[in-house]
């Protein structure tokens, strides 16, 4: 059975982003996974990175969200993209808990790490400015996240979907967007 965990980082919990998860979870049930969500507005961490030559040791909240990751074969980030960048508590999210220290094990100064096998998706919302931005460059600075945090960490495939303003959840483009966000989750991408 697929163990998907669904991350949940709009910072706010609007409702746009709850449906959009909705559709998700709901896709990801109908094929017979194991579905698990975190918010992580609601973990109670210290999102700065304090130490650059050692890892403070992980509050409970992190420690759970960790330990989810590490269950999940498939991990789906709902990430809200403003001005151009992500907030800060998912930036802070991922650099407390995808330290060396924290997921790699060095042996002789080869890195390997416990993803292997384990694959991703993140769902990027964009704000009206920067999908105009998108349309123009088609590059956010989500695939920081892409990039730096999973495919370092050996997350593969790594897919990626942008989502432009949702300006209400009636209008076709948000129809389109619930249709495929639940087909994406009943073939477990």
């Amino acid at each position: 059975m697929k163990q998907v965990l669904i991350i949940n980082g709009d910072p706010e919990k609007t409702a746009a982003t709850s449906h959009l998860i909705q559709a998700y979870h709901k896709g990801a049930l109908e094929a017979g996974a194991h579905v698990k969500e975190i918010a992580i507005i609601d973990l109670i961490f210290n999102s700065n990175k304090q130490f650059n030559n050692r890892v403070p040791e992980l509050e409970p909240d992190l420690k759970r969200a960790l330990d989810l990751i590490m269950w999940a074969n498939h991990v789906v980030l709902f990430c809200p993209v403003y001005l151009s960048s992500i907030p800060t508590r998912i930036k802070g999210f991922f650099d407390r808990l995808f330290m060396p220290d924290q997921v790699f094990t060095s042996k002789f100064q080869n890195i390997s790490n416990n993803f292997s096998g384990k694959s991703a998706r993140i769902i990027s919302i964009l704000d009206e400015e920067t999908f105009e931005y998108w349309k123009q460059d088609k590059k956010v600075t989500y695939l920081s996240i892409k990039r730096n945090v999973f495919e370092n960490c050996r997350f593969h495939p790594v897919h990626t979907s942008t989502i432009g303003q949702l300006y209400s959840l009636d209008n076709d483009y948000s129809k389109k967007w619930l249709r495929k966000l639940e087909s994406f989750g009943s073939k477990l991408m």
